[in-house]
């Protein structure tokens, strides 16, 4: 089967053009995948690469604002209920003291809640910043 690269040009001449891409919602994600595919997700009106893993998304052109949730372990509390809901446990940074925190090992994410695998020290800062998985300005 081969590939192609379509090129669409609008009626009347003028040198306007594009390349169309696949497109479709989530769910027609192609079922085997190679590595290096892209799309348009129309669920998410993004672009995503096919990474070898997973479909990701890119980041569009700007600047946002970071958030930083700040906590205080207290050596007993695990959980702590963040401003916002990460898309991905990737998609923020987080440290206790100046200690950054792995997410595959450290803590989990399910929903606004960060739950450390044990209760940060009393006393000891728990920074966690927002804003890494876009750089969209709307």
């Amino acid at each position: 089967m081969g590939r192609f690269l379509k090129i669409t040009k609008p009626l009347g001449g003028t040198l306007a053009q594009a390349v169309e891409i696949p497109s479709g919602a989530s769910a027609s994600r192609p079922v085997t995948p190679k590595s290096g595919s892209i799309r348009f997700n129309t669920e998410l009106a993004q672009i995503e690469l096919f990474n070898g893993t997973e479909f990701v998304t890119q980041a569009k052109v700007g600047e946002v604002d970071l958030t930083i949730d700040k906590f205080t372990g207290d050596g007993t509390t695990t959980t702590f209920t963040m401003a916002q809901e990460p898309s991905h446990a990737r998609q923020i940074m987080v440290f206790i003291g100046s200690v950054f925190q792995d997410y595959t090992t450290a803590y989990t994410i399910l929903e606004d809640d960060i739950t450390f695998t044990s209760a940060p020290p009393t006393g000891e800062t728990i920074n966690v910043i927002h804003g890494l998985g876009s750089t969209d300005t709307a």
